[in-house]
This record gives C-alpha cells, sequence and structure tokens, in this order.
C-alpha cells in the first residue's frame, strides 16, 4: 500500500470517527420532543457519508411480527416511501426479513441480479426502483427491536465495511435513544397516573404538610372528609385545620420530636375536626420524607373509620349469613348435616367424662310424602317448618334437633343417667308430631316413627350411630308407625358372638383360610378392563365361602383388623404380580379401614410390601376407603395419603354420598377416584333424589378433576342411564359378581364384550 492509498484511509477513517462522535453526541442532548427530527438529521448526514440517495429506519413489532418505517431521509428528486412502508409483515417469507429476524447484515449489491427464491423481496424492492440496498439490524439485549438502512437508486453502490459499521454503531446509538425516549414517556406515564390516582382516590385522604405543618397537599378525598377545599386548606397548619383544641401542642410536640430527632409519629385510630366542628373517626398513617434541599415534609394518610365500620358491619353480616348456611337448614332453621355431627361428637365426648346416656333418635314422618304429593310443595313445607318448631320446643334446651333432608329428623338428648329417662321427651315428640296442623284452610295430621341408640352402650362412632338409630326406626314403621323403637344392642349376646368370631378369624388366618375374590371394573363406553376390586372372602370350614359382611363389621376396632388389612394388601401384590407373569396387566384396588390408615406404620409397610414386587407399577394399587373413614382425622388421614401418594398408589373414595363430609374437605383430601354408593344407582331409575345425588357427585367429580366409578350396576339399564349422565367406570353384579384370581383373565378374555354388549345398545 502506497503512501497516499494509506493517508486516504486515514482520512476516511477519521472522518467516520468524527461523524459518529457527532451522531452520538447531537442524539444524546436531542429532547425526547425534538428526537424525531434528530433521528432524520442522522440519517441524512448518513446518506451524505455513504453517497446514497435514501436512507431508513423501521422499528419491528413481535407477535405477529410486523415492520413500520417510522424515519426516512431521501435526496433531492427521490420518492419517498415511508407512507407506503406501514404495517408490513415481517415473516420468513421475505428473504430480507428472514436475515434481520436472524441477526444478520443484509448487502444487496444488484436487485436484479436476486435468483429465485428472493422473488417477494425483488418484488417490493422494484416497486421502490432500489438498485443496491444494505440493512443492519438494531438490537436491545439481544433482542431484534428494527434496522436500520440505505438504498441506491440512481445507481448500484458497492459499500464498504465502513459503511456497514458506520451503520451497526449508528443503530445502536438510535436503540438505545429510542429506549431511553420510551422510559422516560412510561415513568411519565406513570407519574401522572399516580398523580391522578393520589388527587382523585375518593375513599383515602392524603395531605402533604411542610416543615412548619402548613399544607402543601391536599386531594379530593381531604376536601370530602374534612369539608376543606384546596384553597380553603393550603397554608393553614393542621392544627388550625383538623386538630381538637386539646391536643393541638401534643402535636406540634410529636411533630417537633420526628423531625429533630427522628421519632415517627404512630399511626393509629383518631378523632379529628370536620370543618362544621365535629368530630370524625380516621386511621391516620403517617410519612415524613425529607427533599432535595434538605426540607421535612410530612405526608398523612387517613380513611374514614365510619364507612370501614359500616363496612364491616355488612360483611360481618354476611359471613354470620353464610355461617347460617353452612350449618342450618334453609328451610327449618334447624341444624343441618354438618352442625348435627359436630354437636353428637361434642355430646359423645361429655359422655365419657360424665359417664351418661346420649341417645340418638331418628326420626321419620309418617304420611308426609302423600300431603306433599296431593297438596304441593309449598304447604308441604310449611307444614315441615311448624313441625320442626313444636318438636324442637317438645326438647330440652341443652338438647339438639337437626333437619337432614326430606322429612327425617334427627335428635340428640344427652345427659341421661338411664334409658327410661328417654321414655317422655320421645314421647312428646311422638305427640308433637301427632298434632293436628292447620295451613292454609287444611287441616293435616302425621305421626312419626322413631329409631333410637344410646352411647356408649352402643358403643360405635357418630356416623355409626345414626346409621343403627336408622335401622330401629325402619323396624318402627314395620311395627305399625307411630311409635319409636331401641336399637337391639343385645349387648350380652353381642359381646360373647363377637369374641367368638374374633378367636375364629384369628385362627383362620394362620390356616390361610382367606381368600380373594375379584370384581371387575369396567368402561362401559369402550368396553375395557379398567382393573379389579379385590374382595376377602372367608373359606369357613363349616359354613363354606363366606362374604365380608359376614364376618368384617367386628374387626374394626381390632387388632384383628389389622393384620386381614396387610394379608389384603399382600396377597393382591402378589396376585397383580402371577398376573404380570402370565402377561396380564389388571390395576386392583384394595379396601383399608380407617384405624388401618391411621397406624403409625402404615406407609412404611406400604413401601415394604411395594418393593417386594419391584417389576409392578405402584400406581396399578388403589386403596379404597369409606367417605366416613376419611373424616375421622382429617389432618392426619391427609398427611398419611401424601405419603402413600409419593409412593405411587393411588386412592379412592367409598361409598361416597353416604356420610357427611363437605366441599372443603373433599377438596383437602388428595383422593383421585369417588365411588358412587351403589344405594343411589340402585334406585336411580325409580327415585329423583338418587339420580340427583347421582348428577352431584358426578358435577363435584369433573369440578375436582376426580375419576368417578359407579357401584351396584345390576341391569343394563343402569349401566345405559349412567353413560347418558357421562359416567363411564363401573362395576356391579350386571357385569360380573367378584370372582377367583384365575378366573379373571379368561372372563377379560371370552366374557367382558358380551357382558356389557346390551349396556351400549
Amino acid at each position: 500500500m502506497d503512501q497516499n492509498t494509506a493517508i486516504q484511509l486515514l482520512n476516511q477513517r477519521i472522518a467516520l470517527e468524527k461523524l459518529i462522535s457527532h451522531i452520538s453526541s447531537s442524539l444524546v442532548v436531542c429532547s425526547p420532543d425534538n428526537l424525531d427530527d434528530g433521528i432524520r438529521q442522522v440519517l441524512a448526514q448518513i446518506a451524505e457519508y455513504t453517497d446514497t440517495d435514501r436512507t431508513y429506519l423501521f422499528q419491528i413489532r413481535d407477535d405477529p411480527p410486523f415492520a413500520d418505517n417510522t424515519h426516512e431521509w431521501c435526496a433531492p428528486g427521490i420518492a419517498t416511501q415511508i407512507d407506503e412502508l406501514q404495517n408490513l409483515p415481517f415473516t420468513d417469507d421475505f428473504r430480507i426479513a428472514m436475515l434481520i429476524r436472524q441477526h444478520k447484515t443484509v448487502f444487496i449489491e444488484d436487485v436484479a441480479l436476486l435468483p429465485a427464491e428472493w422473488e417477494a423481496d425483488k418484488a417490493l424492492l422494484n416497486s421502490q426502483s432500489i438498485l443496491s440496498m444494505l440493512a443492519v439490524p438494531m438490537l436491545s439485549d439481544a433482542r431484534l427491536v428494527g434496522f436500520i438502512g440505505v438504498d441506491a437508486v440512481r445507481k448500484k453502490r458497492n459499500w464498504s465495511g465502513d459503511d456497514i459499521s458506520l451503520l451497526r454503531l449508528v443503530g445502536e446509538i438510535i436503540t438505545h435513544t429510542l429506549e431511553r425516549k420510551r422510559a422516560l414517556e412510561l415513568l411519565q406515564e406513570r407519574e401522572s397516573r399516580f398523580r391522578y390516582l393520589f388527587e382523585q382516590i375518593p375513599s383515602i385522604a392524603v395531605q402533604g404538610y411542610d416543615s412548619e405543618r402548613r399544607v402543601f397537599m391536599w386531594n379530593k378525598a381531604s376536601e370530602h372528609l374534612y369539608g376543606y377545599t384546596e384553597e380553603e386548606a393550603s397554608g393553614r397548619c393542621i392544627e388550625d385545620l383538623i386538630i381538637p383544641h386539646e391536643a393541638r401542642e401534643m402535636v406540634k410536640e410529636a411533630h417537633r420530636q420526628w423531625v429533630q430527632a427522628g421519632q415517627p409519629i404512630p399511626a393509629g385510630e383518631e378523632h379529628l375536626l370536620r370543618k362544621d366542628g365535629t368530630l370524625i373517626n380516621v386511621f391516620s398513617s403517617h410519612v415524613m420524607h425529607r427533599t432535595l434541599a434538605g426540607e421535612h415534609e410530612m405526608y398523612c394518610v387517613d380513611i374514614d373509620l365510619t364507612e370501614l365500620n359500616q363496612a364491616m358491619s355488612i360483611v360481618a353480616e354476611r359471613e354470620k349469613q353464610l355461617e347460617k348456611l353452612a350449618h342450618f337448614d334453609p328451610l327449618t332453621g334447624l341444624p343441618n348435616r354438618i352442625l348435627l355431627s359436630d354437636r353428637l361428637r361434642q355430646m359423645m365426648s361429655q359422655s365419657k367424662r360424665s359417664e351418661q346416656l346420649v341417645a340418638v333418635a331418628y326420626l321419620d314422618l309418617d304420611g308426609f310424602k302423600q300431603i306433599n304429593d296431593s297438596f304441593g310443595h309449598e304447604l308441604g313445607d310449611e307444614l315441615l317448618r311448624k313441625v320442626a318448631v313444636e318438636m324442637e320446643s317438645a326438647l330440652r334446651e341443652q338438647d339438639t334437633l337437626a333437619r337432614i333432608g326430606g322429612d327425617e329428623f334427627v335428635a340428640v338428648i344427652g345427659g341421661l343417667s338411664q334409658i327410661q329417662e328417654c321414655d317422655p321427651i320421645l314421647q312428646r315428640l311422638l305427640a308433637t308430631a301427632a298434632d293436628i296442623y292447620e295451613i292454609n284452610g287444611q287441616y293435616l295430621n302425621v305421626s312419626a316413627s322413631i329409631g333410637v341408640t344410646f352411647y356408649p352402650l352402643d358403643p360405635v362412632e357418630a356416623d355409626q350411630l345414626m346409621r343403627h338409630a336408622d335401622q330401629a326406626m325402619y323396624q318402627a314403621k314395620q311395627a305399625g308407625k307411630n311409635r319409636y323403637q331401641l336399637f337391639d344392642i343385645r349387648l350380652e349376646e353381642e359381646i360373647r358372638e363377637k369374641q367368638s368370631l374374633l378367636w375364629e378369624l384369628g385362627r383362620a388366618l394362620k390356616r390361610h383360610e382367606f381368600v380373594l375374590y375379584y370384581q371387575p371394573k369396567v368402561n362401559m363406553s369402550n368396553g375395557a378392563l379398567i382393573g379389579a376390586e379385590a374382595l376377602i372372602r372367608w373359606q369357613h370350614p363349616d359354613r363354606g365361602v363366606l362374604a365380608p359382611a359376614a364376618f368384617m363389621p367386628v374387626t374394626e376396632d381390632h387388632q384383628i383388623g389389622i393384620e386381614l388389612g396387610k394379608w389384603v394388601l399382600n396377597q393382591a401384590l402378589a396376585q397383580m404380580d402371577a398376573w404380570r407373569r402370565q402377561g396380564f396387566i389388571c390395576p386392583v384396588s384394595i379396601n383399608i379401614s380407617a384405624r388401618q390408615i391411621q397406624q403409625r406404620d402404615f406407609t412404611s409397610l406400604l413401601a415394604s410390601a411395594l418393593q417386594h414386587y419391584p417389576e409392578l407399577n405402584a400406581a396399578d394399587l388403589d386403596l379404597e376407603m369409606l367417605e366416613t373413614s376419611a373424616l375421622e382425622d382429617i389432618q392426619q388421614v391427609t398427611q398419611v395419603m401424601e405419603e402413600c401418594h409419593a409412593l405411587g398408589v393411588t386412592f379412592s373414595l367409598d361409598d361416597f354420598g353416604t356420610g357427611y363430609s363437605s366441599l372443603s374437605y373433599l377438596k383437602r383430601l388428595p383422593v383421585d377416584c369417588l365411588k358412587i354408593d351403589q344405594s343411589f344407582v340402585r334406585g336411580m331409575l325409580d327415585d329423583p333424589d338418587d339420580m340427583s345425588i347421582i348428577q352431584g357427585v358426578l358435577g363435584l367429580a369433573w369440578a375436582f378433576n376426580l375419576k368417578v366409578i359407579a357401584e351396584g350396576v345390576e341391569t343394563a339399564a343402569h349401566g345405559q342411564q349412567l353413560l347418558t349422565l357421562g359416567c363411564e367406570l363401573a362395576q356391579g353384579y350386571g357385569i360380573a359378581r367378584p370372582m377367583p384370581a384365575d378366573r379373571l383373565p379368561v372372563w377379560a378374555d371370552q366374557e367382558l364384550a358380551q357382558a356389557l354388549e346390551s349396556f351400549r345398545k
């Protein structure tokens, strides 16, 4: 390279650096209002340096990507294009857009020589008479925000590396300048929004006071709260405006202590003065701000507690109404199932301490259905209200009467030393129910059938006590109605029978007399076998094969129940593994009791059992427990369920709908499936209430994203109705009875399709 060439290159580099320095300084000092003009001047300088006909700036919007020509400079005689280049699709359909989106420089020396794949770009460039072009992406923290470019229109150009560097550097400078402008605009917008909010917010009074406690800020809410306009308050001291006379010196001293010693004025409830001389109760908070000039400014934020207290009263009243709805029957005002369950448990706890009896009386009105059908629901509801009032008055103050649905009531009668003390109370209930009631000119008469059981003579849990009383109530109906029937406890005989049976069960476990049967669970819609429920059977040496109902109830509160539960778990896993080796994969559910899941070592025993069969998928094991069992100690049960979930197993809530769980309990329990109790399924075709309950359970399951299985499907009509409701999963005698383990694979292969054929007609 000769000396002249070197000097020429040096001069070009110096000129480039001077231009960049000039552009940078001009944009830095450019005000936001003049920035657009400043950018156009920069584009003119670029055009002069690069000897081009048009320079421009595009900004890119994302999602979907569009490009807008925001700034342009054109040489004299060159047509402007900025108005035509707005809202351009900036997609990979254009090669220029694709390269810019890849953060690559685009340099086209001769538009006429572009290959076929550039056809869309070529058409766009020709429409602007462009012969050559150069475009450089503009980036902000690796994010594409636009591009800057130059066009040659009169003659083709071959731009140099310095030209590219100039565009890249200027693009960076403009990018930073535009983002600084945008940040300033956002800041101004937020400040404007905050000031508007501060001045116009209707319920929070804000005032500003200078170091002499004089008002310099007084928003609309302050005008409304204290009665002074901003003009009236400005410049006046706080103590002369809103501080009661007796507190003025104290306020001035507190302000002085804050300014001089940094001791803040605490927030709290205050009684301040309004313009009309009345006192107003407010909650006042205070902030001290020090300006750049070193002056102290105090800001006070006051909330009118009068309105707040009114709002709190309304909220409290609504909460009271919601509490009533949650715990009381809306028709009669009596406690509902939830409150009844709570009070019954309290009475049972008191009974243990006082050694007194608690009577649970389950009451059903005889003949009410006929009245409802003959005179209508409105009159029937009014009769229920009147009967409820009279029956409640027949009880003592410490007793509870609850309506649990329809014409069914439950009375909890405590503090009894002997069974006979309950007789006069029950007789009053019967007499009250059998009164003649006049409603809308109609004289109506019903009677009551009452079933009664006594705790702790009947030593079971609360829900079982109610079931026993319910059973006794049906016996009262069968005996002629309008009477009460005691639950036949037969304590001595039952204890002997229970002890004998428990001894037999222990011996049977040692002699391997138990076996598991499996009842298929199917998808009625697609005909698939989705699993089976393992059901224990006792191969009794004298009485033959016995179902669980013949022996399992006595194990609920005994260690033998825990041992049987362990046996069922291990036997079910062993059978699942045996099936797996045969090529038959079938998920299995087993029943677990409340006492079993509350054992301290339940999770570790489950984990150990699963480890014996590492080839099994833990998710194929489902643990079923009664709804009422899950609620006995919901905190402990939930924790155990979560630990078991971590092992991979799933949970189903059995006999759902027969217990007393609330939505909050269902939400807390980590269950995967609800099993609709077979009593509802069996009655769904004839009983609208059963149908409604099933629809409600399905709605709950879908709302909580749970699977749902219907038990007790005995006919094709049941299956078809369930499918119509959207319930696809089912089990029951109408599909298949429980069967031995070796029978299930054969049934699934040869009989399943035929069993479900009529369900899908």
